[in-house]
């Protein structure tokens, strides 16, 4: 076997890398599950820490939702730029960025319920 390692080091070396990205998506992949699946992330109250992605999987609702809220472009800039740092950038006050934020989630929720 190490003999077929020497010979092949080429071929070897790529199958290890590649094992290795495999792993680490398995790994990411596990996590995110586990941590979508337990009820106590999901309809967490929104929090200038958070970023807009968080909020649309805890809140189950589109990404769409939380970028028009926002007045985000959905261009994947500035996907992990929080409340604080929106609320900053563009003047708002935090509070009254959450309150919008929550009434557009409210309204999504609704509108999927009927």
């Amino acid at each position: 076997m190490i003999e077929f390692l020497r010979r092949h080091l080429l071929l070897s070396l790529a199958f290890f890398v590649t094992f290795l990205i495999t792993l680490m998506f398995l790994i990411r992949f596990t996590f995110s599950t586990l941590m979508w699946f337990n009820p106590d992330n999901l309809e967490q109250p929104i929090a200038g820490w958070m970023t807009p992605r968080y909020i649309a999987k805890s809140w189950q609702v589109e990404p769409e939702v939380v970028a028009g809220a926002l007045g985000l472009e959905m261009d994947g800039a500035g996907r992990r730029v929080t409340l604080n740092k929106i609320a900053a950038t563009q003047g708002w006050n935090l509070d009254d960025l959450i309150l919008d934020l929550e009434s557009a989630i409210k309204t999504a929720l609704d509108s999927s319920n009927d």
